[in-house]
């Protein structure tokens, strides 16, 4: 009859019912790093070391945002998603001196929207575009970051959506959901 009994439990409950009622479940634990990989670190020194050669010692708040994070070590994907927002803003933000062409100066239209006709501008936004996507099976940035970063960064410079930028720069599918 005990037989019977579990069988018809199993049956009805699988192997759920084997369990009994009164065992705590615990909340399953998604293994997620709570600080930056080394590497990671040293890439971020290293942008932000490049960045301040480069751009004459301008600060911009992508900058300033990236160095809390590493002085605060962060997680790899927000690091990652960081580096990211200074990439784009280095190179939509910023222009040759004219005096000195190793040398990036604020553009004085920095933030304002881009003509989606300015020259090398989808060569530019598609080599962003990819970077972060690219950055994404690796861990370096969330999904959900990157298409934030993607719409607010590229799309909305060019007044478009995430998905009419899509269309626009015709980057094939990569696999990324």
């Amino acid at each position: 009859m005990a037989r019977a009994r579990l069988l018809i439990a199993l049956y009805l409950g699988g192997a759920a019912a084997l369990v009994p009622l009164s065992t705590p479940r615990r909340p399953v634990r998604a293994s997620v790093a709570l600080r930056a990989s080394a590497e990671v670190l040293d890439a971020a020194k290293n942008q932000v070391d490049g960045f301040r050669q480069s751009h004459g010692g301008h600060s911009p708040d992508e900058l300033k945002q990236l160095e809390a994070a590493i002085a605060s070590d962060a997680d790899t994907p927000e690091i990652g998603a960081l580096m990211y927002e200074l990439l784009c803003a280095s190179l939509l933000d910023y222009d040759r001196d004219e005096s000195d062409e190793n040398k990036l100066v604020p553009s004085p239209t920095a933030g304002q929207p881009i003509p989606k006709d300015a020259p090398g501008l989808v060569d530019v936004m598609t080599n962003l575009y990819v970077y972060g996507i690219r950055m994404i099976p690796s861990g370096f940035i969330d999904v959900d970051r990157c298409k934030q970063i993607v719409e607010e960064r590229l799309a909305k410079r060019v007044g478009m959506s995430g998905a009419e930028l899509d269309e626009w720069l015709d980057v094939p599918d990569m696999g990324v959901e």
